[in-house]
């Protein structure tokens, strides 16, 4: 194997990520963003994608409605029900508050969804990069014993072309031996 097949050989089984570099670096796009307000936006989003966001913002939300007189909604809106009015009057402050909660629990959910995307996609990454890396090793390998067998091939076949010479050297030398002492012993004239 060549000098240089030994150092590229060297750099496959390196880390399999070592194409990805840019995305580790701090002053990188790629690492969450280029400014200031885009790493701090991808921190808080990340911060948002996780259960104790949703758990503490639930807490909040309850402790607002409660703190904001949900009991005295409560008993004015059992009243209006039983004299035949609207469960819900405009402007319709209990629809707004389902949908905002709503809207706080799909944010959050889907930036959790996509967290825990990344993390599948980084790991199928990984094992694709070794993947690749292991049937390049084992591309080397076999062009390593191919180029060995070639040679190998090589090597036989100069034997058997020396051989075959030798053997019509050989061939000659008898031939010659063969006729001298044929003409000698049965090739006179009769007695």
């Amino acid at each position: 194997m060549a000098t240089g097949e030994v150092g590229q050989a060297e750099v496959v089984r390196g880390d399999p990520m070592r194409h990805h570099g840019h995305y580790q670096s701090s002053d990188s796009p790629y690492a969450g963003g280029s400014s200031f307000m885009e790493r701090v936006a991808e921190k808080t989003a990340s911060g948002m994608g996780t259960v104790q966001f949703v758990v503490i913002g639930s807490l909040i939300i309850l402790g607002w409605i409660f703190a904001n007189g949900a009991v005295h909604y409560g008993e004015n809106t059992v009243k209006a029900l039983a004299h035949g009015g609207q469960y819900d009057p405009e402007p319709w402050i209990l629809l707004n508050l389902i949908f905002s909660g709503v809207a706080f629990y799909t944010g959050a959910l889907v930036i959790i969804a996509q967290k825990a995307q990344t993390r599948t996609d980084k790991a199928n990454e990984e094992a694709a990069a070794k993947h690749r890396d292991e049937l390049a090793n084992m591309q080397t390998d076999l062009l390593k014993k191919n180029t060995d067998l070639t040679q190998q091939i090589h090597e036989l076949s100069e034997k058997i072309h020396s051989w075959s010479e030798h053997m019509g050297t050989l061939t000659e030398e008898v031939h010659e031996a063969t006729c001298r002492g044929g003409g000698a012993r049965g090739g006179g004239a009769p007695a």
